[in-house]
C-alpha cells in the first residue's frame, strides 16, 4: 500500500504551494507598496505614495480586494495635488507573459468589475510600456524612474476627479466600440503619458482588448511598434475617501488568437465582501513623506522567502504607481 499524506499534511502542502487558494486568511496592509499576493499570481498594493494620510486594503483569496480604511483627503496631500495613493491589483514580475512585444499577434484581454464609495477618485488602468524588454523586470531603476516608459492609462469612471483640460490633444476616439476623450502629459520621471477617459463610464468590463490603445499609441507617434508591453494594473487613484472601493474581480489573457480563453470571473455572483471599516492608524503630528519601498533582492534560484513561498511571487514592481499618472496635475471636477 502506498503512503499518502494525512488531511492536515495535504492541506498544509497547498497552502504552501499555493498560497491565494482556498485556505487563505484575510490579509490587511497599510500605506507599503510592498505586495500581497492573490487568486492567479496578481499583486495587491495598498501604494500611498502623496499623501500623509493613511490607507489599507483588504484582501482574502480571490483576485480582488477592499479599500478598508482611509483618511486620505485633499488636505494632506503632499504636494498639494491629486491623487494621494494608488491601490491596485496587477501583474508581479513573475509573471512570465510579459513582457511582450506591442506588435505580438497574441491576443492581451482583460476583465475588472468593482464597486464604487464615497469619494474623490479614478478607476483606472496603469499599464505600463518601454522600448527595452530589459527595464521590464528591472528593479533598478523601477520603470517609473525611467523617461523612455509610455504609461496609459485608462479611466473607467472618475467620481469628483477631471483631467486638466489643457492637456487634452483628441475629442471622440473610438476604440474597441467606446470612445475616450485622450490627453497627454509628462510624468513626474519624465515618461510619457496618456490618459483614455472613458465618456461612457462603467464599473465593470470583460475580455477588454488592451492593444488597441498600444497601437492607437503607436500611431500618433508616442512609442514603437517593437516596445514592449510591461505591467498590467487596475485600481483606484483616491484623492479623499474611498473607504468601500473594491475589486470584485480582476483577470488578464496573454494568448494566441483564436486560443480557447480560461473561464473568466463571473461578474454576476455576489460582490466582494466588504470588511467592517476600521479607524486607520494613527499619523504621527509630523510624519516622515512615504517612500517606495524597495524591491527584495534576488536569491538563488530556489531560495524561498521567509513564508515558504518561491521567490519569484515575492518580487514585483513597487511602482510608485500612477506615479505617475499624475500627482500635481489633475483638478476637483464636478461628479459625473
Amino acid at each position: 500500500m502506498r503512503a499518502t499524506l494525512g488531511g492536515a499534511a495535504a492541506i498544509a502542502l497547498v497552502a504552501a504551494l499555493c498560497p491565494w487558494g482556498s485556505a487563505a486568511h484575510a490579509e490587511t496592509r497599510c500605506n507599503t507598496g510592498e505586495p500581497g499576493f492573490v487568486e492567479g499570481g496578481y499583486a495587491v498594493q495598498a501604494n500611498r505614495w502623496n499623501s500623509n494620510g493613511e490607507i489599507c486594503v483588504t484582501f482574502e483569496g480571490k483576485a480582488g480586494f477592499s479599500v478598508s480604511a482611509s483618511s486620505l483627503d485633499w488636505g494632506n496631500l503632499q504636494n498639494g495635488a491629486p491623487p494621494g495613493a494608488y491601490p491596485n491589483i496587477g501583474t508581479a514580475l513573475s509573471d512570465t507573459r510579459l513582457p511582450l512585444r506591442v506588435d505580438s499577434p497574441k491576443d492581451v484581454r482583460t476583465t475588472w468589475a468593482i464597486g464604487t464609495a464615497d469619494g474623490d477618485y479614478n478607476a483606472s488602468y496603469d499599464v505600463w510600456y518601454h522600448p527595452d524588454a530589459g527595464a521590464c523586470t528591472s528593479t533598478a531603476p523601477y520603470i517609473v524612474a525611467n523617461g523612455g516608459a509610455l504609461e496609459i492609462m485608462i479611466w473607467l469612471t472618475s467620481p469628483g476627479i477631471d483631467p486638466s483640460p489643457e492637456w487634452k490633444i483628441a475629442d471622440g476616439v473610438s476604440l474597441g466600440g467606446r470612445v475616450y476623450d485622450l490627453y497627454r502629459f509628462t510624468g513626474p520621471t519624465g515618461q510619457v503619458g496618456l490618459i483614455y477617459d472613458m465618456r461612457e463610464h462603467t464599473t465593470a468590463i470583460t475580455d477588454f482588448d488592451l492593444k488597441p490603445f498600444a497601437k492607437d499609441a503607436a500611431d500618433r507617434g508616442f512609442q514603437r511598434q517593437d516596445a514592449y508591453l510591461c505591467k498590467v494594473q487596475a485600481g483606484f487613484e483616491i484623492t479623499r475617501g474611498g473607504v468601500g472601493l473594491r475589486t470584485d474581480a480582476f483577470a488578464l489573457h496573454v494568448g494566441d488568437p483564436g486560443q480557447a480563453k480560461p473561464t473568466g470571473p463571473d461578474l454576476t455572483g455576489a460582490p466582494m465582501p466588504n470588511p467592517t471599516a476600521t479607524p486607520p492608524p494613527a499619523t504621527p503630528a509630523q510624519s516622515v513623506p512615504p517612500q517606495a519601498e524597495p524591491a527584495p533582492k534576488q536569491k538563488a534560484a530556489g531560495d524561498g522567502g521567509a513564508s515558504g513561498v518561491p521567490l519569484p511571487f515575492l518580487i514585483v514592481l513597487p511602482v510608485v504607481a500612477g506615479a505617475a499618472a499624475g500627482a500635481w496635475w489633475w483638478r476637483r471636477g464636478a461628479a459625473r
